[in-house]
């Protein structure tokens, strides 16, 4: 093994453990808000993109692709609430950015816990994006790319790694 399959295999080890302490975290907030009576829904994204404004693609902000098998409760739950909260948990290891966004409906008593992944540069151009309009979104979708919801927030800070602004040239 040389030295590059080295680090490649200790980043994907830092991956592995990073992501699984993020489920981990979101099904322990799930169980939480369960115990004081809300809906909980815990979504352990296949796949999490910032994607930045792409006129191809038409949408901009955190698009997470969700399992099949939660698939069918996000979608319900995107349907009957608003998400007019949100928080973030998170933690960086290694240039890997891991987190859990929870998004709240306190009206309908509906949570959504999102935990995912992201390389810390990738979100560079995002930032960017988002500090000139004060807001970010998260999209939900299926792997076969239907949409499932969206919500809009207007605090990004939460949802970007410390330091971000030195590496998006804004310190």
């Amino acid at each position: 093994m040389d030295r590059d399959d080295a680090v490649e295999n200790a980043d994907h080890e830092t991956r592995r453990e990073g992501s699984a302490a993020a489920v981990e975290d979101a099904r322990r907030i799930a169980d939480e808000r369960r115990e004081a009576g809300w809906e909980a829904v815990v979504v352990p994204a296949v796949d999490t993109a910032p994607v930045p404004a792409d006129a191809e693609r038409g949408y901009s902000g955190f698009v997470h692709v969700v399992p099949e098998s939660v698939a069918d409760d996000v979608a319900a739950a995107c349907d009957r609430a608003a998400f007019p909260q949100y928080d973030a948990y998170r933690r960086e290891m290694g240039g890997n950015f891991f987190f859990v966004v929870e998004l709240l409906d306190p009206e309908t008593e509906t949570a959504l816990l999102i935990a995912g992944t992201y390389r810390s540069t990738d979100a560079v151009a995002l930032y960017r994006q988002a500090s000139r309009e004060g807001v970010v979104r998260t999209h939900l979708k299926r792997l076969n790319g239907e949409r499932l919801g969206s919500v809009e927030h207007e605090s990004i800070e939460k949802l970007f790694p410390e330091g971000i602004e030195t590496l998006a040239g804004r310190s």
